[in-house]
């Protein structure tokens, strides 16, 4: 979790505004179509190296994103794992589905129009994700590299545990499909209620409990015949 007594951390420290401008800017353009200097003089930064500075390059500046706004979400999916695992559903699919999806909805909860007094700046960060998603090399991948990543990294193991009597391939796409639907549905959701297009309070926990259902059907759906075959073997296995 970011802490605010670390003046580089600070909400109105350079950093933390080269950070934020960075996210608005790639959610709303994309990542490659956003340049340094760009980011650094709509933080109101005459240097236009400022972001080289504290950052390194764009990819460092990328992870910094993550970092600032995954750390809290990180401490909060860990406190809900401990939760599930006080009450004996530490295995339970649907809990762990919940584990990940709901702390992201929570966050648009608490950065919609009229939720909170003084108003919340808007969220930007499920569309930054979609946009950075899928450059290469560029997201963290690497889920048991970072601190702010550890609740992500249980989360994928538990899940993948939960999927055992599946195929270790067809695993791996759930969990890419599941992630995908995720983050998408909800970057969608972030830009309907930043743009009045949908509002908060009840139609984001409905479109929240179907999002969950609708993963936990992505994870658990029975293997085709079709998708047997190009396994090249039939599922379940046919027993010896």
């Amino acid at each position: 979790m970011t802490d605010v007594t670390d003046p580089h951390q600070h909400p109105g420290s350079t950093r933390v505004r080269l950070i934020e401008t960075a996210e608005r800017l790639f959610a709303e353009r994309g990542i490659h179509a956003v340049s340094l200097r760009e980011i650094a003089a709509a933080a109101g930064q005459r240097n236009t190296s400022a972001v080289a500075y504290h950052f390194g390059d764009k990819r460092g500046l990328v992870t910094a994103v993550y970092a600032h706004r995954l750390g809290p979400t990180n401490e909060g999916q860990l406190r809900r794992l401990a939760a599930l695992d006080a009450e004996g559903r530490g295995t339970e699919l649907r809990g762990l589905v919940e584990v990940f999806v709901r702390p992201m909805a929570d966050r648009l909860a608490r950065a919609a129009p009229g939720r909170s007094t003084p108003p919340a700046p808007p969220s930007y960060f499920l569309r930054f994700v979609a946009q950075a998603l899928y450059v290469e090399d560029i997201a963290p991948y690497d889920l048991a590299a970072e601190t702010w990543t550890r609740a992500l990294h249980d989360l994928y193991t538990r899940i993948d545990t939960c999927l055992a009597e599946l195929p270790g391939p067809v695993r791996a796409d759930r969990w890419r499909v599941f992630v995908g639907l995720t983050l998408h549905t909800l970057a969608d959701h972030e830009r309907a209620l930043q743009h009045g297009a949908a509002r908060p309070g009840l139609r984001t926990d409905l479109l929240v409990a179907n999002l969950v259902d609708a993963a936990v059907a992505v994870l658990t759906a029975p293997i085709s015949p079709a998708t047997s075959a190009v396994l090249g073997r039939p599922w379940p296995p046919t027993p010896a």
